[in-house]
């Protein structure tokens, strides 16, 4: 399971649910910091809305290091969904809402940027193991 944790949610999903597109890298291993973890998906229109449901209840539920949330990305023009840690979800509200630019430093500073990187990329093969028990 360790063995390319950065990729191990967006297989897991791929392989239960109809994705029209997604980013498989949540993140980067040589370069842990250029962004908090999320993966970034679009499922095919044929997808039953239920399914979304259970997957967006699994993420919700969940309980890391950190709150995880799965949430329909408001900056993205497609529909593309985000499964991601829920301080990002209010960044993405923020910068919806034209009161923040988008970026996740300046938004809560270095060290609690870094320190939710590290987190997040800890709660990963957690909550892999969640969404293949859970789904």
């Amino acid at each position: 399971m360790e063995e390319n944790k950065e990729k191990c949610i967006g297989k897991l999903i791929h392989s239960r649910i109809p994705i029209e597109w997604m980013r498989y890298n949540m993140y980067i291993e040589d370069d842990r910091y250029r962004n908090i973890p999320m993966l970034v998906f679009r499922v095919q229109d044929s997808c039953p809305e239920n399914i979304i449901d259970s997957l967006k209840k699994c993420v919700d539920t969940f309980k890391g290091n950190l709150n995880w949330k799965m949430f329909k990305d408001p900056l993205s023009r497609k529909g593309n969904y985000l499964i991601t840690i829920s301080e990002l979800e209010v960044l993405h509200r923020e910068c919806c809402a034209g009161r923040v630019q988008y970026n996740q430093i300046d938004f809560w500073g270095a060290e609690k940027y870094k320190k939710y990187c590290d987190d997040a990329i800890q709660d990963i093969p957690m909550l892999e193991k969640h969404i293949e028990e859970t789904l």
